[in-house]
């Protein structure tokens, strides 16, 4: 077990692994690789993933169907990155045709004749199908013995972009109104993205990911799939009804709950979309109180520190929010994209420490952008064009620099490893004759420079 136990290596591999890892220092110092420090080239090659999915579902159903698809179907030759990125277009997709017919989120509700149902069904589909690749792509690594960080990196990035797909596209489904129930949409944005960076921050000190006996990654995604089923059959005035809550939370739930509780409940009762909300909280506080003090127990209060990102994100939005209701009125999908880049970059990066064994550092300056407009907006300093406009910059910067930083260190990754991204025939040349290339390429590129100027 390494630093902080956030590694695992295999003692038979032992002494080759101090070979490579020489010689990828000895690269890593001539080519000047941008976000892996000498260190973390050092220890990427040497990380081993340890994990396991408690659900039962997953073990006996889902885990033995994407077994049976990768020995029956799946050609050798597929790079398993190719079907985690195949399966992160298949929701892309998804989402794509669901904000073509409601780009401001509440069109299923508000005007269902200009909305067809089949949308929907079509996600749920996706994220079926998606959830499947997802489970066939670390059994295709492991068939193929292409197993690498790199794919566990790839497989994990997809995954937290792909967090906001689901979650517009559920709120959609359920013509949640932007103006009335901003708190909801809050709640289904920022919970599923706790879980994961929970999750992640868990995996950084233990050295371990296991999925209790119900997940997001497993039950989650099966429950939103139904959601999106039954918002495609049934329409979105299913979830502003109050069925579910005179079926079952009235006569089982109400009685035995304390007065102030009951004060709080609606005459008309609870609706069904607000009780989706309320379980997804329920669900969440239940999990990352467990795993928050298990991980603060065994690493001490330190650990806190590192939450503090995604806490800033979560909570710097909602005063936003609260500041402005009209901002998500006005750009809906803006916001929506923003928050998936800022959360994206954090949670990658938390993983990427995690694997090559960096300090984590939680003060992520992509934030400062949110802290200004935090501080301004209430003020009234910004004109509400000038608003949207640093909204839109930012937006559209954030995913610039986070489309640039992947593919730097997917590039850095690869040429440390000795392998392909999406390519698992071709050899790659020698890992020390790669990083002596790149350097003398970069250095011809210096001297041309000097020259120039």
């Amino acid at each position: 077990m390494c630093a902080k136990g956030k590694s695992l290596v295999c003692g038979s591999d032992e002494s080759n692994r101090v070979v490579d890892t020489t010689n990828n220092e000895n690269v890593t110092r001539k080519g000047g690789y941008y976000y892996l420090t000498p260190s973390a080239a050092a220890a990427i090659p040497k990380y081993q993933y340890a994990g396991a999915d408690l659900s039962l579902i997953y073990q006996h159903i889902l885990s033995p169907l994407a077994g049976f698809l990768v020995d029956n179907f799946t050609p050798r030759t597929v790079a398993p990155n190719t079907i985690t990125l195949l399966g992160l277009c298949l929701m892309f997709a998804a989402y794509c045709v669901v904000w073509y017919f409601c780009p401001n989120l509440d069109e299923y509700f508000a005007s269902p004749s200009s909305v067809p149902g089949w949308i929907f069904a079509f996600n749920c589909a996706s994220m079926l199908i998606y959830q499947t690749l997802d489970n066939m792509d670390g059994k295709q690594a492991r068939r193929t013995g292409s197993s690498s960080p790199l794919g566990l990196l790839f497989d994990h990035g997809c995954d937290a972009v792909n967090s906001i797909f689901g979650s517009a596209n559920w709120i959609a489904a359920m013509g949640l109104s932007i103006a009335d129930d901003s708190l909801a949409i809050w709640v289904l944005i920022i919970v599923p993205m706790m879980a994961f960076y929970i999750t992640t921050w868990e995996e950084y000190y233990t050295g371990k990911l296991v999925l209790p006996i119900i997940n997001g990654p497993t039950e989650g995604l099966l429950m939103g799939a139904m959601l999106s089923l039954t918002s495609a059959l049934m329409g979105a005035k299913f979830w502003h009804g109050t069925s579910w809550f005179d079926a079952v939370v009235a006569p089982y739930v109400v009685p035995f709950l304390p007065a102030v509780v009951n004060d709080i409940i609606p005459e008309n009762g609870i609706r069904n979309c607000d009780l989706v909300a309320i379980a997804t909280v329920i669900a969440l506080m239940q999990e990352v109180t467990m795993k928050v003090a298990i991980t603060c127990k065994k690493y001490g209060l330190k650990a806190m520190l590192n939450l503090m990102p995604f806490c800033f994100l979560a909570f710097g939005t909602l005063w936003v929010g609260s500041a402005d209701p009209s901002i998500l009125i006005r750009r809906p999908r803006t916001c929506l994209h923003l928050i998936s880049a800022l959360f994206v970059e954090m949670v990658t990066q938390l993983m990427l420490d995690h694997m090559t064994l960096e300090d984590f550092k939680p003060y992520r300056v992509v934030l400062a952008p949110l802290g200004i407009l935090a501080l301004l907006i209430p003020f009234g300093v910004l004109s509400t064009n000038g608003v949207d406009d640093c909204l839109l910059a930012y937006t559209v910067g954030m995913w610039v620099y986070l489309v640039v930083k992947t593919r730097v260190i997917i590039h850095e990754i690869t040429a440390v490893l000795g392998i392909w991204c999406f390519d698992i025939v071709t050899p790659r040349s020698n890992r020390i004759e790669a990083g002596e290339k790149d350097t003398i390429n970069g250095l011809d590129e210096r001297e041309k420079l000097l020259k120039v100027h």
